[in-house]
């Protein structure tokens, strides 16, 4: 194909790619439509050594995956780290729990005692007495 740019032609010929009619079939405003596809289009994949989740593997050059341990030792591997992350995580959150049950106690008590000066102040002996018996069910 002859083109010209600002007064020079060139030869162009568009790189061809065999392209293949696919079997699947589709309706555009009441037409049939034909789908094609390139035939053979290869993409290079990258070659890379990985990690997932503490489990490495190695990808190729087609784009499968190998696993770089056998597949026992890397099972007993894999268990062994989910076992030691649970506990440290139990561990972990039992602690936080019993740290956050303590300061929720000390909120409640320091709000009743708040609760039982203003009553004093005010000279309401029931309530007083309502506070006093709530005060008894917490210790």
């Amino acid at each position: 194909m002859k083109l010209c740019y600002r007064g020079i032609e060139y030869d162009y010929t568009p790189p061809s790619l065999e392209v293949k009619d696919s079997e699947i079939l589709g309706c555009y405003r009441g037409r049939p439509l034909h789908f094609s596809y390139i035939s053979h289009v290869t993409v290079p994949q990258p070659v890379a050594n990985l990690t997932y989740r503490g489990v490495p593997y190695t990808t190729t050059v087609e784009g499968h995956v190998r696993s770089a341990t056998p597949v026992a030792a890397l099972r007993q591997s894999v268990f062994q780290a989910i076992q030691a992350a649970d506990n440290s995580g139990m561990q972990a959150r039992r602690h936080l729990l019993q740290e956050s049950a303590v300061a929720h106690r000390i909120n409640i008590q320091r709000s009743l005692e708040h609760r039982l000066a203003v009553a004093r102040a005010q000279g309401n002996e029931a309530l007083v007495q309502q506070l006093e018996a709530e005060q008894h069910q917490l210790v």
